[in-house]
């Protein structure tokens, strides 16, 4: 996992991005431990839950290698 720079989100609101890789695949993730992380920068912004982002970031990468291990079509 490495450190990239940041997105800004419609509020105006710059994340920090890392990359995390999930076997031969490379995410961007964006955000941090207060305010959650995300595949999609969108979900930061002031309209969308927080209970849509993942507490951390073993949640999300568990997400990803589950998505990544179903057969295509069917995650």
């Amino acid at each position: 996992m490495k450190s990239s720079a940041g997105s800004t989100v419609g509020s105006g609101v710059v994340l920090r991005a890392q990359l995390l890789r999930v076997g031969s695949e490379v995410f961007a993730v964006y955000g941090d431990e207060k305010t959650g992380f995300a595949v999609d920068p969108s979900d930061f912004h002031p309209t969308v839950p927080a209970g849509c982002r993942y507490f951390s970031l073993d949640e999300l990468y568990f997400a990803l290698v589950n998505l990544n291990a179903q057969p295509e079509g069917r995650a």
